[in-house]
Order: structure tokens, then sequence, then C-alpha cells
């Protein structure tokens, strides 16, 4: 069904990372969202009006937010789809990350909202009824939210969407907590006791996890998350296929918006090759990258010297230092001033407990016991 509704509404469904495609996700998300919304909204606050269930009638009330989050989702995936302009050079695609933000917001808030009346039902409590149309409702909304849950779910996995993600995960909290009513309805229905403001701050509580998390997951990438594994992976591995690259390091990525990534990356090439020449392969590699990722890059080439029996003892014996220090340091960027100063930059995980200068100190303690020859300058980068 989902795979239908995606090929049916959506031109070129395939290319995710187009802000045109992003944009058609977003409408057809918003689209479903509201109908479903509206729809389960309308019958639960009847039949929990009717009932007098204060769980029926606060679940109607997550579902009309529901509705006015699919509103933010289309609204957000439209606007991050304007192109760059002299204000905004990166693009828009971050108020993807803005509408999942409101989104996580409004489901707190609403969570909250239930929380206090299921209190004040709880201190007042007063009796309900309880009805095959309104169990039919309840059930019903499970069914749908499941689905709508497995929709999204889908859809954030084809588009890496974190608006997706945050309306499937509250579309599943909405199965549980809806499963909760239900419970309490039949446990009223066969015992007599009265849970019904019970089960409006389990579904408060719930409602209020689903935002948290939500939350959570879209301010990783606004306050800088590490980029992609997978992507840094591809990046590497593009560079390494050109035999003429002797090693990469220095690969930085950052998003502005989901399919919207600008890359940095550092190349080594022979030190004797000409400045034309290693000039050309950093262009390719920038084509090459942009073609096959989608990424932009910009690819700054650092020479390595080869063939020179003296620098690589001298490499040689600071690799074997910091693998004596900690077998996760490494190295790059090495170069030996006036026979005796070496400047050359540590690549270590944020664990490593060394600042720079302390690092630095250790390095050429251990240059001393080896050979009294040369004197360390450590750029520390952390990884």
């Amino acid at each position: 069904m989902t795979e239908l509704l995606i090929r049916r509404f959506i031109q070129n469904y395939q290319d995710v990372n187009s802000s045109q495609v992003r944009k058609s996700y977003g409408l057809l998300s918003g689209g479903v969202g509201i109908c479903i919304n509206l729809l389960l909204c309308t019958m639960k606050l009847i039949v929990g009006f009717i009932s007098g269930s204060v769980g029926i009638v606060g679940d109607g009330i997550n579902n009309l937010s529901d509705a006015g989050s699919s509103v933010v989702t289309m609204l957000g995936l439209k606007l991050s789809a304007k192109p760059a302009d002299e204000e905004h050079p990166y693009g828009h695609g971050r108020i993807e990350y803005i509408a999942a933000l409101i989104i996580a917001g409004v489901i707190l808030l609403v969570g909250f909202e239930l929380i206090l009346q299921s209190v004040g039902k709880l201190m007042a409590p007063a009796s309900i009824e309880v009805s095959p149309a309104a169990v039919l409702v309840m059930l019903a909304s499970v069914l749908f939210k499941l689905w709508l849950g497995a929709f999204n779910r889908t859809l954030g996995r084809k588009t890496d969407s974190p608006v997706f993600n945050a309306v499937a995960k509250d579309s599943m909290s909405d199965c549980i907590a809806t499963s909760v009513v239900v419970l309490c309805l039949a446990v009223y229905e066969f015992t007599g006791w009265n849970l019904d403001a019970v089960a409006g701050i389990v579904v408060g509580l719930f409602i209020m996890y689903s935002g948290w998390s939500a939350a959570s997951e879209t301010l990783q990438p606004m306050l800088g998350k590490q980029a992609d594994p997978e992507l840094m992976r591809q990046l590497t591995e593009l560079a390494m296929q050109d035999k003429r690259i002797l090693g990469i390091h220095d690969v930085i990525a950052h998003s502005y918006g989901p399919g919207n990534v600008f890359a940095s990356v550092h190349i080594e090439v022979p030190s004797t090759m000409s400045l034309i020449k290693a000039h050309g392969i950093a262009n390719h590699l920038e084509s090459l990258i942009e073609s096959k990722l989608r990424v932009q890059a910009t690819v700054h080439v650092d020479p390595k010297v080869v063939g020179d029996a003296n620098f690589d003892a001298v490499s040689h014996t600071l690799i074997q230092i910091l693998a004596d220090i900690d077998p996760q340091l490494s190295m790059h960027d090495l170069h030996i001033f006036h026979g005796k100063k070496l400047f050359f930059d540590v690549e270590a995980p944020y664990s490593f407990p060394l600042e720079e200068q302390e690092l630095e100190l250790w390095i050429n303690k251990r240059l001393g016991e080896k050979q009294n020859l040369y004197e360390a300058v450590v750029k520390l980068d952390r990884i």
C-alpha cells in the first residue's frame, strides 16, 4: 500500500536527495496524516463525550494535535525545498529539523495537558459508560495508527528525514496509549474499577515520552552530530580508487538538511607531482563525489615525501611512538624543517585523555630516548 501511494503521487520518487521530491514526500505524508487523524479525532470525541471517558476524549485531542503535526510536516518539507539565496547560501534544508522539533514540542504539550486533566479527574472521579461503539472506535484507531506509523517509518527510511521519523514515533506511541485506554475500559466493564483517570495519565506519559524521544533525535543534527559513518566510508573509498592518491585524512562533512551535505577532504599526493597535475586530481575528485554521492566537496591537496630514506625512518619512528602511547593514534602531514623540527598532525578519538601540549611533551620525551636529533611540534585532531 505504501509503495503504491509513493509511486502514484511522487514523480521520480527514487531521487530522494532532490528538494522537490522530498517536498512531494512531505505533502503525501501530511495529506494522509491529516485525513486519518481528523477521522479518528471526530469518532473519539463523539464516543468520548457520550461515554464520559476522559481517556477517550484525551486520545481524540491527541489525534487533533497529530493532524496539526501533519500540517507542520507539509509546510516544513515545502519550505526546505526553497533554493539557496543571498541570506541562506547553503539552502533551507535545516527547516526539516525545525519542523520535526515543532512536532515534538506539540506532542510534549498535548501530553502534559492530558496529564493535568487526568489528575483532576482522579481527584473527582465520574462514572463512564462503556459501549460497543467506543471499543470498536478505539480498536480501529490502533489499526489505523499502526499502519500510519509503518507508513511514515518507510518514508523516513527512504528519505532519511527526521520529520517522518518523528511522526512515526508519535503514531507508534499513540498505539500504546490507545491500547491502555481500551484495557481500562475492559477492566471497568468486567470489574467496575474506574481506571479512566489513570489511563489518561498513562496516555499522557506515553505521549510526552514520544515527544521527548523525537526532540532528542532532531536536536542531534542541529547541534552538529557526527556525519553518517557510511558516507565517510564512501568518501574515503571513492578517493582511494585513484592510485595517484597516497592517502586521505581530515574528512569532514556538514549537513544543512537531509540530502544537502557539504564535505572537505584532504588527499596526499607525491611531493614531486606538479601543482597543475595535483590540482587536476583534486578537481576530478570533487566532481566524482558530487556525481556519485550528491555531496558538494572541497578537496585540499597535501604533498607527501616519497623515496627519501631519512623521511621514511623518521615517519616510522613517530608511528611506533604513537602506537606505544595509544594504538588508536595516527598521524599525517609530516614535514621536516631545517633538518630538526618535525611538524605533523595526530588524529585521536575524543576519549583520548591527553591534550595537545601534553601529547607533544610525551612524544618529545620518547624522541629523546630514541634519538636526540628532532623536536616535534604537534597539532591534535579529534575524530
